[in-house]
């Protein structure tokens, strides 16, 4: 019991990380498991586009997964260090695959960086992500943190909570409403989240999910298998017509971003 509460204390915390980071810079060489020109790699993860999905399949190079992640921002394992949340970690580069919610041009990539990212529906994604704070008021608390580590990061947002359709919608910010556009375009300016996107090597989509993995287990020559991670069933809303139309007339500036997107990248 004691040892457990030291174990979870925020000092023990601080410094067993301090010495991952010492682990990962001095004793771990991923840049050797990667093809030449690419000493690393990074998702942009674009939030309710299959991310964690996506994430799974790195991580369970080392059979971990997001149980065992958990919110941590680093984790090693026998031969491969991961990164997540931590924008300095990212930036120092000391990972075989690191994933966070950053924008683009919010993170500076050390060289060899090879980065991708995973484009969905903006609909969708949308819809997808308000069914997502739906769940978080429908599941009861023990079970809802087993099954995602930001539960209560989620359940403190009460702005975006039993909330209907549109007024979810009214109070999200830019940054996640649009946040496909976003992501490429602190200004929200299709041109410039287009000229941003050149920089990533990969782009992919959701409704080629497959695909995708199946394109970065070659490219990356990595065994990656897809886990699913999280299942959110029997989650109920409801959602009109007027406000699928409400919907999508606020999406408009995502809607010409991604079909510009798709018509330069899907394949």
């Amino acid at each position: 019991m004691i040892l457990k509460k030291i174990k979870n204390s925020w000092t023990y915390k601080k410094y067993y990380r301090k010495f991952k980071i010492f682990l990962a810079v001095n004793f771990y060489n991923n840049a050797k498991h990667l093809p030449k020109d690419i000493d690393r790699v990074y998702h942009l993860h674009i939030r309710k586009s299959a991310g964690t999905s996506i994430n799974s399949a790195f991580w369970g190079l080392e059979n971990f997964s997001l149980d065992t992640v958990r919110r941590e921002p680093i984790i090693l394992g026998k031969k491969y260090s991961f990164v997540r949340y931590s924008k300095e970690l990212i930036e120092k580069g000391n990972y075989l695959f690191a994933s966070a919610h950053f924008a683009q041009w919010e993170l500076n990539f050390k060289p060899n960086t090879f980065t991708f990212t995973m484009f969905r529906d903006p609909y969708k994604r949308l819809v997808s992500l308000y069914k997502y704070y739906c769940w978080v008021t429908q599941v009861d608390d023990d079970l809802g943190f087993k099954l995602d580590p930001s539960f209560f990061v989620l359940k403190k947002q009460h702005n975006l909570l039993n909330k209907s359709f549109k007024d979810f919608i009214d109070n999200l910010s830019d940054k996640y409403l649009l946040n496909q556009l976003f992501m490429f375009s602190q200004s929200l300016q299709i041109d410039e989240g287009l000229k941003n996107l050149k920089k990533v090597d990969k782009v992919y989509f959701l409704d080629n999910f497959d695909g995708a993995v199946k394109d970065l287990s070659e490219t990356l020559n990595l065994s990656l298998n897809i886990r699913n991670e999280r299942s959110f069933k029997n989650v109920e809303f409801q959602i009109s017509e007027t406000e699928k139309e409400y919907a999508l007339a606020k999406l408009k500036p995502e809607l010409e971003f991604y079909k510009a997107v798709r018509a330069k990248y899907y394949e």
